[in-house]
């Protein structure tokens, strides 16, 4: 071969991958008219970023290595055994803080952790609140430590340890244990697979492990569910979050099972944005997404008629068609929102409506928080 023929070549396969990008990215009627509209209308940006788009290559890569049981970005997700996905460190330090477990420092927040949520209790009690609770959303590398690298699993007690023990430990519900010990004697996961969340079955079992607090300060709930909580269908989704982060939700497929609950078909929410009445949606009991606004949700055919202030995040996403099967009333907030700015809205919301019981439902990762050291008023 002559040196122009071997230039030639060498520039063709080159070239090669580069043009097959374009193709791929135009290989449907859609891309190829939005193609052509932007270069009539000369913007070029957008042409390169739609003909070089690659991230179908880093999609097909990340699909290869999860099956090998590595991560393309270690820093958002991490594959365990049997290709389970967990949290990586960018979101709280995630997975060094359970490699490391329980600190002094940790202890000692805990410990003021728990004193100011007693405060809280008595603050709200003065208030006319009957209960008070905090939910903790366990993160999975605590539910599946099994699934969890050797190098992350060092058995160690979690950093909530504290706080899950301390003197306020009436008050904290864990469901971390029992979420465990489901998870290894029973058919199905309480947690995804892909996903950084509990399903409906595991939320199902936290929301009875409330009931169970709740009544241990003295009240009396009717319960839509059997005891102990049972699966009714099983259903399948795809790929969750952490697959979202490494690119992968399409091969994905794992069971999704939908707890037991008694008088579906009599349960009916409304769900409104609180500040302006206006309906969200209407729709049976269903799932309420994360709340970025504050959402006023009224249940014909709860089992209780009681109002609840409801401080959540998206582990309360699970939680959420539960609370309308029980509650007749409920208002929720983000707790960060609710707790943010010297708690100025929770004791607003308190104060003006009046609730039974306020509920507290935070990811483990986040509990530790000094916003949960904002003390109450103090008149």
């Amino acid at each position: 071969m002559n040196p122009k023929t071997a230039v030639r070549v060498l520039i063709a396969i080159t070239l090669a991958p580069l043009m097959a990008i374009p193709a791929y990215n135009l290989r449907e009627p859609p891309a190829r008219e939005y193609a052509l509209r932007l270069i009539k209308e000369k913007k070029t940006q957008r042409l390169q970023s739609l003909l070089f788009n690659a991230d179908f290559v880093l999609a097909e890569l990340s699909r290869l290595t999860w099956r090998l049981g590595w991560s393309i970005d270690p820093n958002k997700a991490i594959v365990g055994k049997d290709a389970w996905l967990f949290l990586g460190d960018k979101y709280a330090g995630n997975l060094s803080a359970h490699r490391q477990g329980q600190s002094v420092d940790d202890s000692r927040l805990a410990a003021k952790i728990s004193v100011n949520l007693l405060s809280w209790e008595r603050w709200l009690h003065q208030q006319g609140v009957r209960g008070f609770a905090l939910v903790i959303g366990p993160d999975k590398h605590r539910v599946y430590r099994q699934y969890l690298p050797d190098w992350v699993n060092q058995g160690r007690p979690p950093r909530i340890s504290g706080l899950v023990n301390g003197v306020a430990s009436r008050l904290v519900c864990d469901p971390g244990p029992e979420l465990a010990r489901q998870s290894q004697a029973g058919l199905y996961p309480t947690y995804y697979r892909s996903d950084t969340h509990w399903n409906l079955w595991g939320a199902a079992i936290s929301v009875d492990l409330l009931r169970h607090t709740l009544e241990g300060q003295g009240l009396k709930l009717s319960w839509q569910m059997p005891d102990p909580v049972a699966t009714g269908l099983i259903n399948k989704r795809s790929g969750g979050d952490l697959a979202g982060f490494l690119r992968i939700p399409a091969p994905i497929e794992e069971p999704d099972p939908l707890p037991l609950v008694y008088n579906t078909n009599h349960i009916q929410s409304v769900i409104r944005d609180l500040n302006t009445n206006e309906v969200l949606h209407a729709d049976g009991y269903g799932q309420l997404q994360f709340p970025r606004q504050i959402v006023h949700v009224v249940t014909k055919g709860a089992a209780n008629p009681l109002k609840v202030l409801w401080l959540r995040d998206s582990f309360g996403i699970g939680q959420s068609p539960l609370f309308s099967a029980h509650f007749e009333e409920t208002i929720q907030i983000h707790w960060g929102w609710a707790l943010g700015d010297k708690a100025e809205k929770l004791v607003e919301l308190v104060r003006d409506h009046r609730p039974d019981i306020v509920i507290m439902t935070i990811v483990e990762r986040a509990v530790m928080s000094d916003l949960l050291l904002t003390p109450p008023p103090q008149n």
